[in-house]
């Protein structure tokens, strides 16, 4: 891991960001939105021997946050929990599999100022699970989800192609 007086924070601009938004078999819906938070380069990165004349070469860290939105039916919702429990500490006999019916998951797309290069951030979920007779603040029906970003690269400052 590099230190801070290693790495260069890099500015970037906001391209495209979009929800996402997913249907659950237990009528309900959610949104969640993964947004790039924090930018910052390796100072001193060596590039590989094979990096050809027209490529960018940089070691980037990337830092980004997420946010879920639940929204159910009225029949799905409940009491608040107060507090929720951590993640740690539910059983998997709480948790109730859900299956996703239909999910729309866009690119949100940012652009490196100083050189036009192209990051493309993806929030994808692989499994959701429903937890048995807890609720948000809101009374909404409280979800255990795992997911993952994907990133991508590009270096060109066409962004119009990446939007």
């Amino acid at each position: 891991m590099e230190t801070a007086d290693e790495l260069d924070n890099i500015e970037f601009k906001i391209i495209k960001e979009d929800w996402n938004i997913y249907e659950f078999n237990d009528d309900t819906k959610l949104r969640a939105r993964i947004f790039l938070s924090r930018l910052t380069e390796q100072k001193n990165a060596t590039p590989p021997k094979d990096l050809k004349p027209d490529q960018h070469f940089g070691k980037y860290n990337i830092s980004f946050n997420t946010n879920f939105q639940v929204f159910a039916m009225p029949h799905n919702k409940g009491k608040p929990t107060i507090p929720l429990p951590q993640v740690n500490q539910i059983s998997d006999q709480q948790k109730e599999e859900v299956n996703i019916l239909t999910s729309n998951e866009p690119w949100n797309v940012y652009e490196i100022i100083k050189n036009g290069m192209i990051i493309r951030i993806k929030l994808v979920f692989s499994e959701v699970y429903k937890v048995k007779d807890v609720y948000d603040q809101f009374g909404e029906p409280y979800y255990i989800i795992k997911n993952a970003p994907i990133i991508d690269y590009k270096p060109t400052n066409r962004k119009e192609k990446f939007a």
